[in-house]
Formats: structure tokens, C-alpha cells, sequence
């Protein structure tokens, strides 16, 4: 069974619910657990678990993935998995700054570890590049010489937990061919790319969701008739009358206050950390700020009426879903399953899915899993 925090009771509505909800949704296609039907092997008697990633956005991701294993005869738990990425590896049993290859013996889940984990592909990068400050290709060159022995030799480890994980630290002496990594502008495919290049060993990633998700400047209509604004180009010269509600990352973020100033001319009058996007949502219908830096899939925007400005500049990072696993240990047919609900996932289900669980009668993450993979069936 799904065990998690927050479910709630199905209403005896939901069915109702759901079948109107329907005719918005995505195109049927056959659905992961179906596709699956004819190929599974035996499910593995190891239990996977799935942790819920830090966003919303994966949330909704790691349901995907347990009821469409739990369908295909999976048993699997989705397990909360902290609200930073040190705590989302450290459930995982996992060091980013590790030389370490993958222990070849490991062919089933470890036990109190997380097996798969949705994390959002620009974030992840920035995170594993200390905010693009290191290459990609400087961490994949300096893993590689590191796990190599003076006798030529290379090494092997399991993931082993450790007390502090603070993500890459610069090397010392970083490599002339290796610049630092330049964000702004970067696809989709890239950022995927790269993250694979600074990954460890340790970790495999499987596919990508087709879903995309990325930041934006978020404001009501009421600011954009009194200054003007139609997009991210207009907001320079009332910047220094504006108060801007952000993640507490802003700041440091390379696509955050730094790429506002550099390519819009933009320094906000004033800046509210806030780590709720919910609240900052508040903040901005509420008149306490007049600009909100928000996900482009969240759906307190719709719900709001409000405008997310255009960035033509291509500030902001595409944020695709990719689940990341314990290299090794989780069996091919329910990556195949995983890899399925991803190449199903684009981005009108994602904000459906969050259209579902949000609000004022919300459905479980649980139902709204159920509900999706019954919606892509032929």
C-alpha cells in the first residue's frame, strides 16, 4: 500500500469530480501499467521508496511513479524527503562530492534508503554547479581522475551516508577548457545533459519528464495598467517602486536577482524572502508586494487572474522532472515503467495535477495519481 502524510478520505463525489475534469485533459495513450502488461518480469520483493522531492511538482511526479508500479505489482511507499537537496541525497544514502563507482553487487533496493527521487533539472543543476559556477565537464573530469588508484586501478564504493552533504565545492585549481557554466539561455536538453555530466556515479537518472516548468516574474492587473508593464522589458524603469516576493535562493541564483539587473535593468525597491509559494502568491494579490517570483506550472496563477511576463531575454531555466535513482538497484522493467509516466507527463497534466490537489476541495495526491494514469488509458 501507499503509505504518506496528508492523504485524505475519497469523496464519494470524487468520481464526479474526476469525469468532468476529464474532458480537459491530455490525449489518451495507453498507460504505463498497461504498457508494461505484457513485459513485466517478477516485481522485485523489496519494497521501493519513493521519496517526494521538495517541490509540489515532484510530489505529484513521485505518486505518478508509486501508483503506476503499485499497478504493475510493485510493492512501494512514498516517503517525505526533506525540503533541501543535502536532505533529499542524504535520504537517498548518497555524497555529490563522491568519486565512487556504483557497487556492482547492489541488484536490489537497500534497505532504509529512498530508491527513486523526482528532482526539477534546472534547480539540480544549479545545485550541483554551486550556482554555475563550476563546469559540468571540470566535476565529470575531476570524478574521473579522482576514482582512479596511482596503480591504475579504479575504485568502487557503495553510497554511503554522510553527516553533511554541501553540495560540490570548486576545485582548486579548475581546468583553462572547463569556463564556468553560463545558464542563461540553456534548453531543456542541455540542462539535462549537463546534469548527467555532474552527477556521481552513484546516481543514475532515467528519462525526463516532457513536462517543462520554469521561474517567472508573476504580477495582478491591477499593477500592470498602473505602470504599464506588458513584459519582462517594461519592468526597468518602475523597478526601484516595486516590491518583489521571492524564494529565499534569489539572491544567489544566477537566473534570479542577478540576471534581473544584468539583462532588465531591474533592482528591485524592495525584496520579501519567502520560502511558501502560496504565500507569496498572498503577498502579491494582497498588495504587500506588486511582483511574485513564482513557478510557471503553479496553479495559484490561473486561479487569480494573473500575468506571468514574458522573459525574451531566456533568463530563466527550463525545469524538466527527472527521477533519480540508486545506481543499480532498481530493476529494468520498473525503470521502464518510471521512464513510461514520464514520456506521458507534459505540461498541461502537470498543472492539472495541481489544479486537483489544491484549492478549496482538493483530492489526494494518492487519487490524483489513479485518476491520471486512468485518464491515458486507450
Amino acid at each position: 500500500m501507499i503509505t504518506a502524510l496528508f492523504t485524505t478520505h475519497r469523496r464519494r463525489s470524487l468520481a464526479t469530480t474526476l469525469a468532468l475534469t476529464c474532458l480537459a485533459l491530455t490525449s489518451c495513450v495507453s498507460s504505463p501499467s498497461e504498457q508494461s502488461a505484457e513485459h513485466t518480469a517478477t516485481p522485485t520483493s523489496a519494497t521501493i521508496r519513493i521519496g517526494t522531492g521538495i517541490t509540489p511538482e515532484t510530489r505529484h511526479a513521485a505518486y505518478l511513479y508509486a501508483a503506476a508500479l503499485e499497478q504493475a505489482g510493485y510493492s512501494v511507499e512514498v516517503t517525505e524527503t526533506g525540503a533541501t537537496r543535502e536532505e533529499l541525497f542524504d535520504s537517498m544514502g548518497i555524497d555529490t562530492n563522491s568519486p565512487a563507482t556504483a557497487d556492482p553487487s547492489a541488484t536490489e533496493p537497500a534497505e532504509d534508503r529512498i530508491h527513486i527521487v523526482p528532482d526539477l533539472s534546472g534547480d539540480l543543476l544549479l545545485y550541483l554547479t554551486d550556482n554555475g559556477k563550476i563546469s559540468p565537464t571540470e566535476l565529470e573530469e575531476s570524478r574521473e581522475s579522482a576514482r582512479i588508484a596511482p596503480s591504475g586501478s579504479p575504485t568502487s564504493a557503495s553510497p554511503q551516508p554522510t553527516e553533511t552533504l554541501a553540495g560540490p565545492t570548486p576545485s582548486t585549481s579548475p581546468s583553462p577548457t572547463a569556463p564556468p557554466l553560463n545558464v542563461r539561455g540553456l534548453s531543456g536538453s542541455d540542462i539535462i545533459s549537463y546534469v548527467q555530466k555532474s552527477l556521481p556515479e552513484t546516481v543514475e537518472m532515467l528519462d525526463s519528464s516532457v513536462a517543462t516548468n520554469r521561474y517567472g516574474y508573476a504580477i495582478t492587473s491591477a499593477t500592470a495598467q498602473k505602470y504599464g508593464i506588458r513584459n519582462m522589458e517594461d519592468l526597468g524603469e518602475h523597478c526601484k517602486e516595486l516590491a518583489f516576493t521571492v524564494q529565499p535562493t534569489f539572491t544567489s541564483n544566477p537566473a534570479g536577482a542577478a540576471s534581473l539587473d544584468t539583462y532588465y535593468g531591474c533592482t528591485p525597491g524592495k525584496t520579501i524572502e519567502n520560502d511558501d509559494r502560496s504565500s507569496r502568491t498572498w503577498q502579491l494579490i494582497t498588495a504587500q508586494a506588486q511582483v511574485a517570483y513564482l513557478y510557471s506550472t503553479n496553479s495559484d496563477i490561473k486561479r487569480n487572474n494573473l500575468t506571468l511576463l514574458d522573459d525574451p531575454q531566456g533568463t530563466q531555466l527550463a525545469q524538466n522532472i527527472i527521477p533519480l535513482t540508486r545506481a543499480g538497484e532498481i530493476p529494468e522493467e520498473a525503470q521502464n515503467i518510471v521512464n513510461r509516466v514520464s514520456a506521458q507527463l507534459d505540461t498541461p497534466s502537470l498543472e492539472r495535477l495541481e489544479t486537483l490537489t489544491t484549492g478549496e476541495n482538493p483530492i489526494s495526491e494518492t487519487d490524483a495519481a489513479n485518476f491520471w494514469l486512468e485518464s491515458v488509458k486507450e
